[in-house]
């Protein structure tokens, strides 16, 4: 078994630059955040110092991943994509990510990243918070960086709001999660913008639903009327997840 393994250690606080891959992948104080079928997001603090780690565990071949990029790899590259790009929009701070392989089969995987001070994820945010007085200049950041998307090109997959935290008090965005980013109209067009929009519906209210076609519409493919069909697919699934997302919060609270 080989392991591939990226570390940036001049980044990496105490005690992580000490751990070795098995120890990271199996370290056991953290609180869960998030978990999935492949995987699973834990907090850690130590200090004054607050990562998330991110942990992939793969129960059966994915054979994609033979000869492809694994997720983690992918993920910090197209955040420094993100970066360069010019949108006005922040990005998580990625210290480390690592991969375990079997000769080229992709066994398990962790992505380490700091924590934003102060943040809450958008989605939570704008379904929790309808009277906050930070409100309106989210909305505003969220539809000009969905402006901004749109101009530059890029087709950014999962272009969700779980996808996105924000730190309340001065309205930035950050971006997190890219697991697919480049300049590809055509696949911005049938899936970027319509789950953009998507997540526009569920968490915007009229009133903002309005703004944001008025914003964003101009420099669109299509019309609105094809822009909301066109996310109905997406609505569905995230309806679901808005739905699971609010009740962890709840049960952990």
């Amino acid at each position: 078994m080989s392991n591939h393994i990226n570390i940036k250690t001049n980044l990496l606080p105490p005690p992580w630059q000490e751990l070795s891959y098995a120890e990271i992948m199996t370290r056991p104080d953290g609180q869960l955040i998030n978990g999935g079928r492949a995987s699973r997001v834990y907090r850690f603090i130590d200090g004054k110092e607050v990562c998330f780690l991110k942990r992939y565990t793969y129960q059966k071949i994915h054979w994609q991943h033979c000869w492809q990029k694994s997720q983690v790899r992918r993920e910090f590259e197209n955040l420094q994509k993100i970066k360069q790009a010019d949108l006005d929009c922040n990005t998580i701070e990625i210290l480390a990510y690592g991969e375990q392989r079997r000769c080229r089969i992709l066994i398990d995987a962790f992505l380490l990243s700091r924590e934003v001070t102060d943040n809450e994820r958008l989605s939570l945010f704008l379904g929790l918070n309808h009277d906050h007085p930070q409100r309106q200049l989210v909305v505003e950041k969220v539809t000009q960086l969905g402006q901004r998307i749109i101009e530059s090109g890029l087709a950014i997959t999962d272009l969700f709001f779980r996808n996105l935290v924000v730190v309340p008090k001065d309205a930035n965005l950050y971006l997190l999660d890219v697991q697919y980013c480049a300049r590809n109209r055509y696949r911005a067009k049938i899936k970027s913008y319509p789950q953009f929009w998507s997540n526009i519906l569920l968490f915007f209210t009229p009133d903002e639903q309005n703004l944001a076609a008025k914003m964003l519409v101009p420099h669109l493919p299509y019309d609105l009327k094809e822009l909301d069909t066109r996310a109905q697919p997406f609505i569905r699934k995230e309806t679901k997840r808005k739905i699971a997302e609010l009740a962890f919060i709840k049960n952990n609270c």
